[in-house]
């Protein structure tokens, strides 16, 4: 079982490896935690006067009773008035951007996560989330107060989690974690989200996290790890992949009717994509049970992970090329990507991707001509007026001259199908 030490070294952000090279990191952080206190003393008392006229006001006009002042909002999300948080003008701004413009437009994505009440309706993850959202608020239009108001929920989060940590079941701690995750992850404050994601690790393996729980966390991770095409952080061992994906690949087996005789690509990123466009298919199209939805789900992103691993670490110039071109594919079809939020796009990878393919395109430009042809043509679906010139300028150069011998040449790649031979089999089948 986890020792309580792991979490007050979590709370504390603390690393027991190597706390004297966080020293002088941490001086930093308790001198503007000391004056962000300062601040909020001063603040409590310029508005303490407003605040007590505030409520005079209303046992005048109103007559309301003291019980029914100091109320909760709950927000349409809640019309049962159960969130645990208390009714401030702030906490209402933050609850109608989420519901009018950042819940709508992640929910676009197939990835299903868990829905905004899931973490406001707990105690202990509500202010958390709250950070999240007013993190993604100062994105989309900001200005100095904005940052502020991320600053105070997060410390009430973490203030939160002290004073109930000793009480808190296990089970009960992983979204609050999660919570704070996603508020730092979207302040790309990159050390707190490796603490946050050492401590969901613990928790996953000394008793496993909820398997929604679980699909939350890689879809965050690998979402900012192809930000910056850089690595992902959570951990999972082969053997615990084959388990979450067992009844996703137990249901694909039998129903697997993919022509054999098809010219297949041998590069291994080509036949990871295929293999997560059939996930994504059976996310989309078919009626299937929940725990094969959460396999399929699982097995998406854990394919996305393992073309971001390839493209970094693979010596071959085609091979990057070809695990970067998929990885972008297999974002735009899942719509993970360019995703549109009130006046800003969000999870923009494709500029960093897309700058790399061109650099990679043009070390490969004698190489593999049917591949290139691909690479360039999922290039052609951000709109990028390089990649379609190139389309064209590859097409005729394989003396492809009408759209249905282009079409041809690109379902090698493009379609879902896959061969029983490159199938995940299950051991008893």
């Amino acid at each position: 079982m986890a020792t309580t030490t792991t979490f007050h070294s979590w709370i504390h952000h603390d690393s027991q490896a190597d706390r004297d090279s966080l020293s002088s990191q941490k001086s930093q952080v308790f001198r503007h935690v000391a004056a962000h206190r300062k601040w909020e003393r001063l603040q409590r008392t310029r508005k303490l006067r407003a605040s007590a006229l505030n409520v005079y006001h209303t046992f005048q006009e109103q007559g309301q009773p003291r019980s029914q002042i100091d109320t909760h909002f709950a927000g349409s999300c809640d019309p049962f008035d159960t969130l645990p948080i208390p009714h401030t003008y702030q906490v209402n701004e933050l609850l109608q951007f989420d519901q009018r413009h950042l819940s709508p437009a992640l929910a676009k994505s197939i990835i299903s996560l868990h829905p905004s009440a899931t973490f406001l309706q707990d105690e202990l993850a509500a202010y958390g989330f709250l950070a999240r959202i007013a993190a993604v608020k100062a994105r989309c239009d900001p200005h100095p107060e904005a940052f502020n108001v991320v600053l105070k929920l997060k410390d009430k989060a973490m203030q939160q989690l002290r004073l109930n940590l000793s009480q808190t079941p296990l089970a009960r701690l992983p979204k609050a974690v999660m919570s704070l995750l996603f508020a730092e992850t979207w302040c790309y404050n990159l050390e707190a989200v490796a603490v946050h994601l050492r401590l969901l690790e613990v928790i996953n393996s000394h008793s496993g996290l909820d398997t929604d729980d679980l699909i939350c966390v890689l879809h965050s991770d690998i979402q900012r790890a192809t930000l910056t095409l850089g690595s992902p952080l959570f951990t999972v061992d082969g053997n615990t992949w084959d388990i979450l994906e067992a009844e996703y690949t137990a249901f694909l087996w039998p129903q697997s009717d993919a022509d054999t005789s098809i010219q297949w690509p041998q590069l291994q990123p080509l036949v990871d994509m295929k293999k997560a466009l059939v996930a994504l298919h059976v996310l989309k199209t078919s009626e299937v049970s929940e725990a094969v939805r959460q396999a399929a789900t699982i097995k998406f992103l854990h394919i996305m992970r393992t073309l971001l691993e390839q493209y970094r670490t693979s010596p071959d110039d085609v091979e990057q090329c070809v695990a970067l071109a998929a990885l972008y594919r297999l974002r735009l079809e899942a719509n993970m990507e360019r995703i549109p939020l009130f006046k800003i796009t969000v999870y923009n990878a494709g500029k960093e991707i897309l700058s790399r393919l061109q650099e990679l395109l043009t070390v490969i430009s004698n190489d593999a001509p049917s591949v290139r042809l691909w690479v360039l043509f999922v290039g052609t679906m951000s709109g990028d007026h390089w990649f379609r010139e190139e389309f064209t300028i590859q097409a005729q150069t394989l003396g492809l001259t009408s759209t249905d011998r282009i079409k041809a040449c690109l379902d090698v790649f493009e379609e879902q199908g896959v061969p029983y031979s490159l199938m995940d089999r299950p051991e008893n089948c």
